[in-house]
């Protein structure tokens, strides 16, 4: 069966990926698997010059040779006589098997959605429109896509999205729920697991949506290398100097070690190229607790390996003037790993404890600070 079949199979289907297909662990002492994402808003090939060009968007991907490639924005217009843009990028690379995850009808009269290639073997796929708001809205429809892949003999669940944009009332509410059926539809039970989730998300570093990634246990790619706004932060230039709006999210079995844009003008958004790798010990279990008394000022989450080694990664997601600080802290109240994000725009902080401190119940207690005093401080147990 050629890779163009696989994958109108698999849009046939649509199938949903469940926890019923729970990604294997690697096993103690497996070689950790290196991966590279690059995620990228095409805007239909078109670039800031105006001219509409896929080869562009080609000669890119080629330059970075990532193993993933995640787009949106991908438009479908042979059904009008005109250039199915996934279809020139599957031809162009043919070691990449693809999905296309429709979204909507585009202007042209084709229709646009999201794109995700894989140099590794696509074993299911799935397309999930989102939620429109309100129901007889006009606004272009969006859509969640996602692949499981076989690396190596370990799953990788990816997924990718573009929320809707808009500051009103009205729009920000769509958005919202969007982001609500995103979260709703990804496989809660399989946190531990590697899975990736991408998009432009046309959220700004503070916004009230990024907690609620966080919160289900979410790790910001950008932020655990890189300052999380400033110049080098943009993924959208010409909307000031916090228009990071596109994401590569990771679950806490992978561990990031590098995140960049890439200049171009063959589009109007950067693209996001993040190295990772499969961390060689399992995740055995993680917790997220939300700073502040609203719940948007921040966040601290553990994640315990194999072994009892927790890793602590505490976020400022609020330039409120106060900083955040996070602990684990073991059935006793001896403290097994603490650490503080000092401010909203810098990275976030990763802290780590050796093999066998984290056994037992833990508890993840975060707290606002300034000026050497704690406040808002909020917990939650995790058990064995």
């Amino acid at each position: 069966m050629s890779v163009t079949q696989r994958m109108w199979r698999g849009l046939i289907a649509a199938v949903l990926v469940t926890a019923a297909a729970a990604a294997a662990a690697p096993a103690a002492g497996a070689t950790a698997t290196g991966v590279r994402v690059l995620d990228w808003n095409i805007q239909g090939a078109t670039g800031t010059d105006g001219v509409t060009d896929i080869d562009r968007v080609g000669d890119l991907i080629a330059q970075q040779n990532p193993d993933v490639v995640t787009l949106q924005e991908v438009h479908n217009n042979a059904a009008i006589g005109a250039e199915n843009q996934w279809q020139v990028l599957l031809d162009r690379f043919p070691q990449y098997e693809a999905h296309f995850a429709r979204s909507d009808d585009n202007a042209l009269g084709g229709s646009a959605g999201n794109l995700i290639l894989s140099r590794y073997p696509i074993e299911e796929r799935l397309t999930r429109l989102l939620p429109q708001y309100p129901a007889d809205s006009t606004a272009v429809r969006r859509s969640l896509g996602g692949v499981r892949v076989d690396v190596g003999g370990t799953d990788l669940r990816v997924y990718t999205t573009h929320l809707s944009s808009g500051i009103g009332a009205e729009a920000t509410e769509r958005r919202n729920r969007q982001a609500r059926d995103v979260l709703t539809a990804l496989p809660a039970a399989l946190m531990t697991s590697p899975m990736l989730l991408t998009g432009d998300l046309n959220v700004r570093p503070g916004d009230a949506i990024r907690p609620w990634f966080a919160e289900a246990g979410w790790i910001d790619a950008w932020t655990t290398v890189n300052a999380n706004t400033g110049a080098g932060a943009i993924t959208h230039p010409g909307s000031g100097d916090d228009a990071r709006i596109d994401y590569v999210y990771a679950t806490p079995a992978f561990q990031v070690s590098a995140a960049r844009t890439v200049p171009t003008t063959a589009s109007d958004h950067l693209p996001v190229v993040v190295d990772l790798t499969v961390r060689d010990t399992a995740v055995s279990r993680a917790a997220t607790v939300l700073a502040g008394a609203a719940e948007q000022s921040g966040w601290a989450q553990l994640a315990v390996h194999a072994g009892g080694s927790p890793t602590l990664h505490v976020c400022d997601n609020k330039a409120d003037g106060y900083g955040v600080r996070g602990y684990v802290r073991n059935a006793a109240g001896t403290t097994v790993v603490t650490g503080a994000d000092g401010a909203f725009a810098d990275r976030c902080g990763t802290f780590t404890s050796a093999a066998g401190t984290a056994s037992g119940t833990l508890t993840v207690r975060v707290c606002l600070y300034a000026g050497g005093q704690e406040s808002n401080c909020r917990e939650v147990s995790s058990r064995t």
